[in-house]
């Protein structure tokens, strides 16, 4: 293990890799400001059982976009497209009544909003996706980004590898590198 200016980098074979990732989770528990980093680092981290092929996927689903509530809140390209139509066909109803078709056309244009957001997202995470799954992820290392620190990984030969963990927290830093120095 060797300490950096920006925190520590670690080198081993892959059962080494692990084990040490698995004892920096469980410092940072206790150190790192946001739990939820330590959380999300931990489902990123290597595992005995994973291969390259498993980080990539676990990097690329990391790197992508975030969930979003209109994706929720979407019922598919059909049932949002049959929605607006009948409060289109209510808009047209409420004219022929001499009511206001305003509320029917806002309320169907809300269901094409939902449609267009949902789809657009969907497909802008899917090729995300792809760019890093087959792209970025040939060129770098796997890489693990939060506020608190940020992980990468990477082969340095045959079966041994790289384990670099950057603090940009001057406090957090300095812990972290006294408690592997010693």
């Amino acid at each position: 293990m060797e300490i950096t200016n920006s925190g520590l980098k670690f080198e081993g074979n892959w059962h080494e890799i692990v084990l040490f990732a698995h004892v920096l989770a469980h410092f940072l528990k206790d150190t790192a400001p946001h739990r939820e980093s330590v959380e999300e680092y931990e489902e990123w981290m290597p595992e005995e059982d994973e291969d390259e092929e498993d980080m990539i996927e676990k990097t690329a689903d990391e790197a992508c976009l975030d969930h979003y509530q209109v994706e929720d809140d979407f019922n598919g390209v059909h049932d949002e497209l049959r929605d607006a139509e009948h409060k289109l066909k209510d808009s047209i109803n409420d004219i022929a009544h001499g009511e206001s078709p305003t509320k029917d056309l806002s309320e169907a244009a809300k269901d094409i909003e939902i449609l267009v957001a949902a789809e657009s997202i969907i497909s802008l995470r899917k090729l995300e996706r792809s760019i890093y799954k087959h792209i970025m992820l040939k060129f770098n290392p796997y890489y693990f980004d939060t506020e608190d620190f940020s992980v990468n990984l990477k082969k340095t030969r045959e079966d041994r590898y790289a384990l670099s963990i950057n603090i940009s927290d001057d406090e957090l830093r300095k812990k972290v590198q006294e408690r592997f120095s010693s």
